[in-house]
């Protein structure tokens, strides 16, 4: 009675907080373009803040490598939107240089270790994120709708990859990394997923293409988010945590969240540039 009594208040406590997740994503992304700018500033810090804890990164250098990925995602959104030219990306290549040459200062065991976490994070984070902005303003002015759809196939896959595999998984997918998804799981996201993009396709066919467009670009963020997803458990497991923080009951950390959508961004994107889109 009291383990049902815990499983009910997890459950809840973590539909609750998914709830507000989606909410507040959503409606950022939808209401204005500086309110998209502004939540994934947030997120890009908040990610790379939980990246360095979860790495073991506690020095105060950190607080500098965090600027420098939320200027790297503000300045990409401004050139991506044609109100500034290149040059604003100066500043940040500079801090890659300062990077670089402050860790010839620090006395550590494995220097070139610690270099390549510290690019890594710029690369994984702030780097993969910062391509949503090129996505949101592909058709030249801002294009909320874009955004929205790769976190709403993100989301469909994973509540219906998690709700499948609990279910009826049986094979598993990649047990190196993360025992308990399963190729189960993986064909019920990706069928659920597909099976949306063809209703959209035909209710709002404003926002995309025609249904085979629809069909690859829904193909893509699943496949790619779920490696994505396999990524970030891979580095988990490498450090032996099991989430990336604590920011969100019942889910772990936000970089947990933003794990699919990290590799499914530039896929998105280099989708568009093939088959075009919106």
């Amino acid at each position: 009675m009291k383990n049902s009594a815990i499983i009910l208040k997890n459950l809840i406590e973590r539909t609750l907080t998914g709830a507000i997740y989606v909410v507040v994503i959503s409606g950022a992304i939808w209401f204005h373009p500086y309110s998209f700018l502004g939540l994934f500033m947030v997120i890009t810090g908040l990610a790379l803040w939980e990246f360095f804890a979860l790495t073991g990164r506690k020095d105060a250098h950190r607080y500098i490598e965090i600027a420098g990925g939320v200027y790297l995602f503000a300045v990409s959104f401004f050139y991506a939107a044609g109100n500034v030219a290149g040059y604003v990306y100066l500043p940040y290549l500079f801090f890659l240089l300062y990077m670089l040459v402050a860790g010839l200062y620090r006395v550590t065991s494995d220097p070139v270790h610690e270099w390549a976490m510290k690019l890594f994070a710029q690369f994984y984070i702030a780097g993969l994120l910062s391509l949503l902005n090129f996505i949101a303003f592909a058709s030249g002015t801002y294009a909320y709708g874009c955004i929205l759809l790769i976190f709403a196939f993100v989301w469909l896959n994973d509540t219906a990859a998690y709700l499948i595999g609990t279910s009826f998984g049986k094979h598993p997918l990649f047990p190196r990394v993360s025992p308990l998804k399963s190729w189960e799981g993986f064909a019920g996201g990706l069928s659920v997923v597909l099976l949306s993009a063809l209703v959209m396709s035909y209710y709002i066919p404003d926002l995309f293409g025609g249904w085979q467009q629809w069909v690859i670009l829904a193909a893509v963020i699943v496949v790619f988010g779920t490696w994505g997803d396999l990524i970030e458990s891979l580095l988990k497991r490498t450090y032996g945590v099991k989430d990336s923080g604590k920011l969100l009951p019942g889910h772990g950390g936000l970089l947990d969240r933003i794990d699919s959508a990290l590799l499914a961004a530039p896929a998105v994107y280099i989708c568009l540039k093939i088959i075009g889109g919106w």
